[in-house]
């Protein structure tokens, strides 16, 4: 056998094994920036629905249901589902100019999340965000 022969055939199976070992790990890595990327921008649309929602609550004469309908709208045009919007205080129509209201909006993250890979660290807890207004006045 031609020794040059014997060579280039070993190179190509070593290429061939380093390219077996190799795109595993460099299909994962693909799915892992998706998969975070997708959850940023998912956490991005939710503190804007806070913020949307923080802003019509403390418009003078804005009650609860403009304040979460104002959030549904967001969520679903996002088709993010299974959140919870939580008011503090609750009655917005007893505050008084200056006075803080905050909304905050809880997300499991697993709502979001393209794909459950047990391969990709995902988060421990839920995606929030909250924000946190002075009451306009007339």
């Amino acid at each position: 056998m031609n020794i040059k022969l014997i060579k280039q055939t070993w190179k190509k199976g070593a290429a061939a094994v380093e390219a077996a070992i190799l795109f595993p790990l460099l299909l994962l890595l693909t799915f892992a920036i998706i998969e975070y990327g997708w959850l940023f921008l998912n956490a991005n649309l939710v503190t804007n629905a806070a913020r949307h929602g923080a802003r019509i609550a403390v418009l003078p004469n804005s009650t609860s249901t403009d304040v979460t309908s104002a959030i549904s709208d967001l969520m679903s045009t996002a088709n993010i589902t299974g959140y919870s919007v939580t008011i503090t205080p609750s009655d917005l129509a007893s505050l008084t100019v200056g006075q803080i209201v905050t909304v905050q909006i809880t997300v499991p993250w697993q709502q979001i999340a393209i794909i459950n890979s047990p391969f990709l660290p995902m988060p421990t807890t839920d995606l929030q965000a909250s924000v946190s207004m002075a009451k306009e006045g007339p």
